[in-house]
């Protein structure tokens, strides 16, 4: 009897430390500051307006270019306080065309084409030196602004001086979800958007009220002009630039990066899984290497902790997380018995679950401008009872980009999930055929 109390004591205190620990009570933390924070909001209105550069590199952005354009003209922000620069970063289309057309219809918006080297980094390093006015936005061309957008991101700079940048809020579209026409790719879409707003809201919006900031957001990142070309600018030899452009301002500057969770963004939905796979991964390596570039570094004392919080939560417990899931194979070969490991599972899935709908909750609040996004997210609430399992999936493509990551060269494409799958299948399809050649030499002895 007592020998079985400590069996179980043991069993469920292993099984339950490392979710408990790392996500559960860390995410309801996140999440009480965070909506502790928007009770605390105050109203940011400002007088004076100034002068702001939207920076927009372009590849293959011919069917998205417009759209995008569309969305700055119909900011609430003087279109004579904006000027754009489309980045020529290697673009094969008729992305040129889009631009001279934009530009003949809508002579009030000061835009601009570069020609630059190929690559995201040289692109905005390009674009940041030509730019103008106090402040500088960059977003991806495959996405659109919501209307407040800039003026948003302007009144938040106004009124706190000690922010050196900031990240603004992506979203899925959820217009572009429903056009999915495979129910099993729509259903990940929905996961997808979930997983953003709990991302940013959240995620960012604790790392913001908490100065931990580790990145900004690629698609949709804002600097003081005179502060980001203090930087060495964009670095092109990582995967990760906004990363390490977020590190340079913490480190170097010792400036405050904070999240300004009212400027939206809404970028498409994935296509696939092979798009979803490839982008986790470069995620996951973009950290892994901005972080050995400033492994040496330690000024900066807050810094050293963002980076090794990061490091621990995101790479560090990725390791026993692993051992934690394929535990539950080695524990049936240990005569656990069946019911006792599917119920742990249940009870735990049940308690992500409920986390989500926590956020969920929060999130809500922070959106509240957005109608449309709320009544969609309220009528496919389900979904909710999808995101452990689409965080599972997601959680291996990031180990993926870990072991990835020991190669020497990074590349913005890497293996595709069908590719990698195919690569692991024929690997282990030469093991076993050796296997069988040496049992049937054994054999033939």
């Amino acid at each position: 009897m007592k020998n079985n109390l400590i069996r179980e004591f043991v069993f469920w205190g292993i099984w339950l430390v490392i979710p408990l620990v790392v996500d559960i009570i860390s995410g309801l933390i996140s999440g009480f500051v965070v909506l502790v924070g928007y009770f605390k909001r105050k109203k940011e209105d400002i007088e004076y307006l100034p002068h702001v550069t939207l920076l927009i590199p372009l590849y293959n952005s011919e069917k998205t270019l417009a759209s995008c354009l569309k969305s700055i003209v119909e900011q609430n922000y003087p279109l004579k306080n904006i000027m754009v620069l489309l980045i020529n970063n290697g673009q094969k289309d008729k992305a040129y065309e889009v631009f001279c057309s934009f530009q003949e219809q809508n002579p009030g918006l000061r835009l601009w084409w570069i020609d630059s080297s190929q690559g995201k980094a040289k692109a905005l390093n390009k674009g940041l030196y030509m730019a103008e006015g106090k402040y500088i936005i960059n977003i991806d061309s495959d996405g659109i602004l919501d209307k407040n957008a800039v003026r948003r991101v302007v009144e938040k700079f106004e009124s706190n001086t000690d922010i050196y940048a900031m990240t603004g809020v992506v979203l899925i579209d959820n217009n572009l979800i429903e056009k999915t026409k495979k129910l099993s790719l729509r259903l990940v879409q929905r996961c997808e958007l979930f997983e953003y707003t709990e991302a940013f809201l959240v995620g960012r919006g604790f790392q913001s009220y908490s100065n931990t900031m580790f990145t900004l957001a690629g698609a949709f990142s804002c600097y003081r002009k005179d502060v980001v070309l203090k930087t060495q600018l964009y670095n092109n030899e990582t995967l990760g630039e906004d990363t390490h452009m977020t590190s340079q301002i913490r480190e170097f500057l010792k400036g405050k990066v904070a999240l300004c969770e009212d400027a939206f963004f809404y970028v498409d939905p994935i296509d696939n899984l092979d798009k979803l796979y490839i982008q986790r991964q470069r995620w996951q390596r973009g950290q892994v290497e901005v972080s050995s570039l400033f492994k040496d570094i330690g000024s900066n004392r807050g810094f050293r902790n963002v980076l090794k919080y990061t490091m621990i939560k995101d790479h560090t417990f990725v390791f026993p997380r692993f051992i934690w899931i394929f535990a539950m194979i080695y524990l049936i070969f240990l005569d656990y018995p069946l019911k006792l490991i599917v119920g742990a599972n249940i009870i735990m899935y049940m308690v992500y679950v409920f986390n989500s709908f926590i956020y969920f909750l929060i999130t809500k609040l922070y959106l509240n401008e957005l109608k449309q996004v709320i009544n969609y997210m309220n009528k496919h609430w389900y979904t909710i009872l999808l995101l452990p399992m689409y965080r599972f999936i997601v959680f291996f493509m990031r180990v993926a980009g870990i072991i990835n990551s020991v190669e020497k060269y990074a590349a913005w494409n890497s293996r595709t999930f069908t590719e990698e799958k195919k690569v692991v299948t024929e690997k282990l399809g030469k093991r076993l055929k050796l296997y069988y050649k040496i049992k049937d030499w054994i054999n033939n002895e």
